[in-house]
């Protein structure tokens, strides 16, 4: 799937070319209608030859070029699409992407100047990383997971440095070994086995760091202690991204942790995009770098000010045509692009369905004066 750094490089390459944009819902669990989106595809098509009958011969020409290659996609296909989803950017001269998503798409096709990119968005979601780690006072097992697969990355080991121990306070006679049974030998040992354990959480903390880069998912499991002093690392750099599984134990399979990682990363979104949103709301209602609404958001995607756009998923559907406008400017101008969920959804949709935190406040305009 692509990163929303390679939706924009498209965006822009295709932005003044005609495009099929097609994306298949895989998620159908029943054999006998694996292969529903078959039939909605067709009907999809359908409607676009219709709605082309007026059109210039060569645009006609075109979507025909289009519908060939998009078969010769489909035709690698089996009983079903083999994931939650599937998009496809195609021109008459070649396809641009045909790939799967780990997410559910609608079954549709777009004829369009420069792609379709709304339908993407919830896609989005699972190209950022999270990285798990499953920790005990020996190791931490790292994994990353990307787009619905989790990958082991690498071992941070503890490792521990024991040094000799003179008997009763004094140089060790011939014959006579070091680290003889008592308190202060003992002692030494555990202080050693702590000083490892110590500095494998230190290593593990900085290379999950590096591995999430600034604004990636942190989940963490393994021996509770353990856990604890590693989540500590965390409390100032990474705020509001880390999240602690008890259920997560040292001997999970490389499925448990991707199913850990998958409801983590969704939990940790949807609180971080709970707060996002109300802290719009909030800097809106203060006119200050935050606009809520269809109104106020379409202004400041016109005057380039925005960081991050926020989107519900009804708003998405009941405004496709809006919803793509708002999409294709935010990604054109770098800013982040959120389809949010449960809580983080509701309080969007009582602002409009739309709203946006800004880079800076443009001056206001006319439509808005008064």
């Amino acid at each position: 799937m692509l990163t929303q750094g390679q939706l924009a490089t498209l965006l822009r390459s295709l932005r003044n070319d005609r495009v099929l944009t097609v994306y298949l819902d895989g998620t159908a669990a029943d054999p006998a209608i694996q292969r529903s989106w078959r039939l909605q595809l067709e009907h999809s098509i359908a409607d676009l030859r219709t709605w082309l009958e007026d059109s210039a011969r060569g645009d006609r020409e075109q979507f025909e070029q289009c519908v060939q290659r998009l078969e010769a996609q489909l035709g690698e296909f089996n009983a079903g699409v083999g994931s939650p989803g599937w998009a496809a950017f195609i021109t008459a001269d070649r396809v641009h992407e045909a790939h799967h998503v780990p997410v559910p798409t609608p079954t549709l096709a777009v004829w369009s100047t420069g792609p379709c990119l709304a339908p993407y968005v919830r896609a989005l979601k699972e190209a950022r990383t999270v990285v798990v780690a499953v920790v005990d006072a020996r190791k931490a097992e790292l994994y990353r997971y990307r787009a619905g697969v989790p990958d082991r990355v690498e071992t941070v080991r503890a490792h521990h440095i024991i040094q000799e121990t003179a008997h009763m306070g004094g140089s060790p006679r011939q014959g006579f070994h070091v680290g003889t049974r008592g308190s202060t030998g003992r002692d030494a040992a555990q202080r050693s086995l702590l000083a490892g354990r110590d500095r494998m959480i230190s290593e593990a903390a900085s290379r999950i760091l590096e591995l999430t880069g600034a604004d990636g998912w942190i989940v963490l499991g393994g021996i509770r202690r353990v856990v604890a002093s590693l989540s500590q690392e965390f409390e100032s750099v990474a705020p509001g991204r880390v999240l602690a599984l008890e259920s997560l134990d040292v001997h999970a399979e490389t499925s448990e942790i991707g199913d850990a990682a998958r409801a983590a990363a969704s939990t940790l979104r949807n609180a971080h995009d709970a707060g996002r949103v109300a802290d719009i709301a909030n800097m809106a209602a203060a006119h200050g770098l935050g606009v809520a609404g269809p109104v106020e958001t379409k202004w400041a995607l016109e005057q380039a000010s925005v960081r991050e756009l926020y989107v519900s998923h009804r708003y998405l559907e009941q405004h496709a045509a809006d919803a793509e406008d708002a999409v294709r400017a935010a990604i054109e101008q770098d800013a982040s692009v959120e389809e949010v969920s449960e809580q983080a959804s509701k309080e969007l949709e009582g602002l409009g369905g739309i709203a946006a935190g800004l880079r800076f406040r443009p001056a206001v305009s006319a439509m808005f004066a008064g």
